[in-house]
């Protein structure tokens, strides 16, 4: 369950260490979040990493859909 609320909050990408922010990042081709001191700037990666989940809303309808074949099973 906890896995499912994290796939649908955006809190997971604050609750991340630094080390796997970065890897995020790497992943979605995020680039330019280092800094003069050669630590991340967190907030770059998150805020990135929210406008790409916001791009892509398909998982809402998805779990929308689950929930309501969810209901439709209980109510037989």
């Amino acid at each position: 369950m906890k896995n499912l609320l994290d796939f649908v909050l955006v809190n997971k990408y604050y609750r991340m260490n630094d080390g796997r922010l970065e890897e995020e990042a790497h992943r979605w081709n995020i680039r330019s979040y280092g800094n003069s001191n050669g630590t991340i700037e967190r907030q770059i990666i998150i805020d990135a990493l929210l406008k790409k989940d916001n791009a892509n809303n398909s998982r809402y309808a998805i779990i929308i859909s689950v929930i309501a074949i969810f209901i439709s099973i209980v109510s037989l």
